[in-house]
């Protein structure tokens, strides 16, 4: 099996959360190997609070410490191989599911009639690392995926769900009031993989933020981050792939008014024209890029407001 980078790992608060009671539970059975293993694998992962991480580091280091032993528990369990911290997650799922051989239903179930987005985010990412002989995982992921439209937050996880359970071909969703078509195994597993053009907005909106507005910065990059998701594979998202480098201060600008608006309820539209240097010939492809982020933030920023 090859070794995947855990840095396309992606930790929703949710799951997060899931991961820091299965730490205390090692902690108070002893289980200082597993929780070594554990907490190296959510390090690894791409998590944007950065007060967790900070914990993690400084709970990681007190293992070290405290139980050296622990970091040879660590060495045997490997037994000479070179195990991915993705490797280690699935050998705890692994565990869980030959403890409870109705684990992998449990997940499923919770993807069909979820409590809330963040139910079905930690059961998607567990479904992708665990496997279940009896069950055709990626077979019934594919019937829930297909069957009705789902949040675009969770056909995009799904996506990345059934690429990483090996599954390739063209996968047809109903997403955003249109028909996709996409290839599962072009799914980009990390924000990282997508085209240089996409960083490239986002990369902008952090250098014009940092000098007028730094509060910002932070709000950009998460937000950004959904909005991939809710776009991806849809006429939106290609039509800004197509478009050429200078129109990035089109989709940069249009973010950044809608954060402004949205978080901050402020933003006054010519100043953040002007800021970009968005001339008259842009302005049309200004508002189509401004709309689509209207009906990005209508959907998002509503489900944020409920939790």
């Amino acid at each position: 099996m090859s070794e995947q980078s855990t840095n396309n790992v992606i930790l929703f608060p949710k799951t997060a959360e899931f991961y820091q009671f299965e730490l205390t539970r090692m902690l108070e059975t002893e289980r200082y190997g597993e929780a070594v293993r554990l907490l190296r694998f959510l390090i690894s992962c791409q998590n944007q609070d950065e007060r967790l991480l900070e914990e993690w580091h400084a709970l990681l280091q007190w293992l070290q410490t405290m139980f050296p032993e622990a970091l040879f528990e660590d060495d045997n369990a490997q037994e000479d191989e070179d195990w991915s911290e993705a490797d280690m997650l699935r050998e705890h799922l692994a565990s869980k599911a030959k403890h409870d051989s109705g684990y992998a239903e449990k997940l499923l179930d919770m993807l069909s009639s979820p409590q809330s987005l963040e139910n079905q985010l930690l059961a998607l990412d567990q479904l992708a690392l665990l496997e279940q002989s009896e069950l055709d995982i990626t077979s019934r992921l594919v019937d829930w995926i297909t069957e009705r439209e789902w949040h675009p937050l969770i056909q995009y996880k799904a996506l990345q769900t059934l690429k990483l359970r090996g599954m390739t071909g063209l996968l047809e969703l109903r997403k955003n009031g249109e028909t996709i078509l996409v290839h599962v195994e072009d799914t980009p597993s990390g924000f990282e993989e997508f085209p240089s053009i996409v960083n490239d907005i986002m990369d902008r909106v952090q250098e014009i933020s940092q000098m007028n507005q730094p509060a910002l910065a932070y709000f950009a990059q998460e937000t950004w981050n959904e909005f991939l998701a809710f776009i991806y594979g849809t006429s939106s998202y290609r039509q800004m792939l197509r478009q050429d480098r200078e129109y990035v201060d089109v989709w940069a600008s249009a973010l950044h008014l809608v954060l402004l608006e949205r978080v901050f309820h402020s933003g006054d539209r010519a100043e953040i024209l002007e800021l970009y240097g968005i001339t008259k010939t842009m302005e049309f492809q200004w508002e189509q890029a401004y709309r689509i982020m209207q009906q990005f933030a209508a959907v998002m920023f509503s489900h944020k407001l409920s939790d």
